[in-house]
């Protein structure tokens, strides 16, 4: 049996992914409710500043009952305390033990698909709750020394990088030498996380090798000993890995590097692939939620591709001394392309449970990024140590070191700015189903297992001759690999969808055909930031939408349009065909600012009332308000109200949905009559609430008139307006309405197909 410990520790790993898949770890923490003010005792285990606010995290944590130190209730957990910034105060030290008092808050759970769950992510890294306008009562006067001495070199480190660099630049270097990217510039995160060049923040396999690898070669030019040069080197890895925070990489990249070090002492061969199963089943042992955190299954997929799929996807031995200069580079060109694809082949389904895309030009930016990052390491480690210097000189020739960290870095955004310009930078694939994950991996170990069979046999028919280790045909290997790709990339449409967003105190909705045309009625909210970015947007990618047919703005009001204008300011890789508005619209400053970023991104902006219609694959938007010449009283009075009909291919039945913003009542009434005409009203599946539910709108006539079968109010959690309101709710129970607001379920989906249709909620 070969490699019996790789074995033995992958068993391991697929012990505990089975483990969680099918029966989770029960969370055991006591968490005390939110916005309570509470006194914690707990140990510091990292601290770094953020804008001015100084951050500890506490571990061991146990809270303090009535204020007393010796009347504690025991509870291990991780807690982030947020402490402002103050001149007169002492900075707590690492390992020491803190009395803090503070205002608990939680993490925010996802409550649409593609939302980042930040409670699961702080959750896995081992924190479960924050403290803000935190307070330290009380510091123990004992404390680590080491990790406090390592704290202040980093500090010293970053001083240096903020002298010598100009302010973002030194982000981009501190997070990429010291791993700190609290301060890390987010123009520049954004850019190099869309061209596929996210790695280069990681604390990695490349920091790893060119430092230690380093001192060990300069340790034996000094003629050292065998057992210094190599004990010297390991020493200093640890600390290194435990100053930039030994996140899941840099535990990876200094536990590879100790045992290919140790390796050497005992005179064995080292294997990367034993050497990373031990060091994955390390991190598991303590955190088996490793396996759902994304930067873990990204560094240890690339290990693992290039170990295991090298020789699947290889290129032949050259002579490189009867090779031209030419062939011998066209030579390293082809081998670097093949340990991307090597890599890709692992990461591919990841990066899409992540991310919902993936970077197609990232290949070609990698063949130049990461060959050039070993120059921007080795010029941001120069001017360090330049830096530390205690004399002019030094401080000139560390400026030196950090313009060509400059430059470089300029030229990696402009080669990620230029790559993102190009047609198809953006593949928008959407999540994946878990099953398709499966079959994928089942092709690809498919593809090794064959290759491997077909090499050993013919290696024996051969009797050991030269060159008679020949693999599968590369035609074969080709049609495998694009199989694979293309079925994990491919979900085929299924019916049509509704989707109602989670987005606080704001409205979005996004409405799919039977064929795959997508739409978006309104998205906006006032209670949550940057709604756009952080919901609408991930969703659209969840979903694998990379155009939208149309836009439809019931009103102007910033509930329903800021994550909108968001998409048309920012490049979001979402293409929109065109932007649908009420005719009764004001032109106000928010229509002049919208009609500007149309202008700008060339989407073409139509006005709908009454009597308008947009159809889609047995789909139909017919607009019931404004009528023609309406003249409204106010922003809301003017909103489109749509009936959407989604018919059925089989027997022409129809789904049909009331989408009615945030009109008011004597709009309603106007509904309520074209309803009445259309004698299709008895027919009504699902309900809107006009603005959020409140009493304003939502009036027994068309409540009445529509006879909904479910109604869908969208609104936010403790909201300063009420919504939605008792006389809402009342009008829609009164006419027999299931009710399902967003605040309580999270985004609701409804599936139609073959005229019959399923609701389903997030949470």
């Amino acid at each position: 049996m070969k490699r019996p410990l790789c074995c033995v520790c992958a068993a391991f790993v697929a012990t505990v992914f089975l483990f969680l898949k099918f029966g989770p770890l029960s969370y055991m923490v006591d968490i005390p409710e939110e916005g309570k003010r509470v006194t914690l005792l707990g140990e510091i285990s990292q601290k770094e500043y953020k804008e001015g606010t100084l951050i500890l995290c506490l571990k061991q944590v146990s809270q303090l009952n009535s204020n007393e130190k010796n009347n504690q209730k025991e509870n291990r957990c991780g807690v982030q305390c947020y402490i402002e910034a103050d001149e007169h105060r002492t900075e707590p030290r690492l390992g020491s033990r803190i009395a803090v008092e503070g205002k608990v808050s939680y993490f925010r759970e996802a409550r649409n698909p593609g939302e980042f769950d930040a409670r699961s992510y702080y959750r896995i890294i081992g924190t479960d709750y924050r403290l803000y306008d935190a307070k330290v009562l009380w510091e123990s006067s004992d404390y680590s020394v080491y990790q406090e001495i390592l704290y202040e070199i980093k500090c010293f480190f970053e001083g240096i990088y903020d002298q010598v660099l100009p302010a973002k630049t030194a982000s981009v270097m501190k997070a990429m030498v010291l791993g700190n990217k609290a301060g890390l510039d987010e123009d520049s995160k954004q850019l190099f996380q869309r061209s596929g060049i996210a790695h280069v923040f990681a604390i990695s396999g490349l920091h790893i090798t060119l430092l230690g690898m380093g001192l060990y070669k300069l340790l034996r030019k000094m003629q050292l000993s065998r057992l210094i040069s190599l004990c010297l080197p390991i020493c200093m890895m640890i600390a290194y890995g435990d100053m930039v925070g030994m996140s899941s990489s840099a535990y990876r990249a200094v536990f590879m590097f100790i045992m290919r070090m140790l390796s050497r002492v005992v005179g064995r061969t080292y294997d990367v692939l034993t050497s990373l199963a031990m060091a994955a089943v390390m991190i598991l042992i303590e955190q088996p939620l490793y396996l759902y955190h994304t930067g873990f299954l990204l560094s240890f997929g690339a290990i693992l591709g290039v170990g295991c799929l090298s020789e699947v996807i290889r290129v032949d031995r050259i002579d490189e001394m009867k090779r031209s200069m030419k062939l011998r580079l066209a030579h390293k060109i082809k081998s670097a392309l093949c340990g991307s694809l090597c890599i890709f082949l692992v990461q591919f389904p990841i990066m899409l449970c992540a991310y919902y895309e993936f970077p197609v030009y990232s290949f070609l930016l990698n063949l130049i990024i990461i060959p050039a990052m070993t120059l921007v390491m080795t010029a941001g480690i120069l001017c360090l140590v330049f830096g530390s210097l205690p004399f002019m000189a030094g401080l000139g020739a560390a400026k030196i070191a950090g313009l060509v960290c400059q430059f470089l870095l300029s030229g990696f955004e402009w080669l990620c700015t230029a790559s993102l310009k190009l047609p198809f930078a953006d593949w928008i694939v959407g999540r994946p189903d878990g099953w398709r994950i499966c079959v994928y991996f089942a092709l690809i170990l498919l593809l090794y297992g064959t290759n491997r069979y077909v090499r050993n046999l013919s290696k024996r028919s051969a009797s050991g001759k030269a060159g008679a280790d020949k693999g599968l045909p590369f035609g074969l290997k080709a049609v495998i690999i694009v199989s694979a790709v293309l079925f994990v990339s491919n979900a085929p449409v299924d019916g049509a969808a509704i989707t109602f967003l989670d987005v606080g105190q704001g409205e979005c909705i996004w409405v799919e055909s039977a064929k795959g045309e997508h739409f978006l009625i309104d998205g906006g909210s006032t209670s949550q930031e940057k709604v756009g970015t952080y919901t609408i947007v991930p969703y659209l990618k969840y979903m694998g939408v990379s155009r939208l047919d149309a836009v439809f703005l019931t009103h102007l009001d910033r509930d329903h349009i800021s994550g909108v204008m968001e998409m048309l300011e920012e490049d979001t890789g979402i293409v929109i065909g065109r932007v649908c508005i009420s005719d009764a619209v004001p032109e106000d400053e928010a229509y002049e600012r919208l009609t500007e970023l149309c202008l700008a991104r060339e989407v073409p902006v139509y006005r709908l009332k009454a009597g308008d219609s947009v159809r889609a694959y047995q789909m139909e938007f017919e607009v019931l308000h404004p009528a023609d010449g309406y003249q409204a009283a106010s922003h809301n009075a003017c909103s489109l109200v749509m009936k959407l009909s989604i018919k059925d291919s089989k027997d022409g039945d129809s789904f049909v949905a009331l989408l009615t913003g945030d009109v008011e009542a004597d709009g309603e009434y106007a509904v309520a009559d074209e309803l009445a005409k259309s004698r299709t009203n008895a027919g009504i599946d699902l309900y809107k609430a006009a603005h959020h539910g409140s009493r304003s709108s939502n009036t027994e006539e068309l409540i009445n008139e529509a006879k909904p079968h479910f109604a869908v109010i969208s609104c936010g959690e403790d909201n300063s307006y009420g919504h939605p309101h008792a006389e809402a709710i009342q009008n829609f129970r009164n006419a027999g309405s299931e009710i399902l607001m967003t605040k309580d379920t999270g985004a609701i989906m409804i599936h139609i197909k073959d005229g019959e249709y399923t609701i389903d909620t997030w949470r």
